[in-house]
């Protein structure tokens, strides 16, 4: 019978997280964006697909500690990865970032562009911006911004060194999810000009922005 990870306190989780381990926020998008605790991963919660998503996210091997502001889905997340070996589960913060704050620990935000505002920067001459689009490769060839660069959720992590730090970089996927957790991994790898489109390219199509579409 697997062991039961502790429920840390967020001076335990402080310990953990400087001892090599992953923190992984299970909050939906828009928390996370309000406020998380700097470094963290936000993968929002699945039961179906938990599994799935932090394989995609993270590499294999780095011990992991979960967020959750609920007590059900910090269980239920619990119970999911038990059956996987992949990342180590070494504890859980419960108490979302509440406990945190009042620990006088920082926080952080993840700044949220609309797609009206990312359209008009994409028009304005030597603007810095660089969008990211991390969707699949099918999703891709149905259409894309101009001058976006495709580089799939998957490969962030490892593709992260390829990319200057110096500008602004902003994530865009359908709907903004798998963008938040794009997001939150270059904020882990210190990028400081970050931001999601949280309503995606699902948005932008509904605005009628045009788009490339691959033969």
């Amino acid at each position: 019978m697997a062991t039961e990870p502790p429920t840390l306190t967020p001076h335990q989780t402080k310990s953990v997280l400087e001892a090599g381990a992953l923190l992984i926020d299970l909050r939906p998008r828009e928390e996370f964006a309000s406020r998380h605790i700097p470094r963290s991963i936000n993968v929002v919660f699945s039961r179906k697909s938990l599994p799935e998503r932090i394989a995609t996210a993270i590499p294999p091997g780095p011990p992991i500690v979960l967020l959750s502001g609920k007590a059900d889905i910090a269980e239920a997340a619990v119970e999911t990865l038990q059956r996987v070996d992949r990342n180590p589960l070494r504890g859980i913060l419960a108490s979302g970032t509440e406990s945190w704050d009042h620990a006088g620990l920082p926080l952080a935000t993840l700044p949220q562009v609309t797609v009206e505002i990312l359209w008009q920067r994409l028009h304005v001459a030597h603007d810095e911006l660089m969008l990211i689009d991390v969707r699949e490769p099918f999703e891709w060839k149905l259409g894309y911004i101009k001058d976006s660069l495709f580089i799939s959720l998957a490969e962030i992590w490892r593709r992260a060194y390829t990319l200057d730090p110096r500008r602004d970089i902003v994530l865009i996927c359908e709907e903004g999810t798998r963008s938040s957790t794009a997001a939150s991994i270059l904020l882990h790898h210190d990028f400081p000009r970050v931001a999601n489109v949280p309503g995606g390219m699902g948005d932008w199509f509904k605005a009628g922005h045009p788009t490339i579409r691959l033969p």
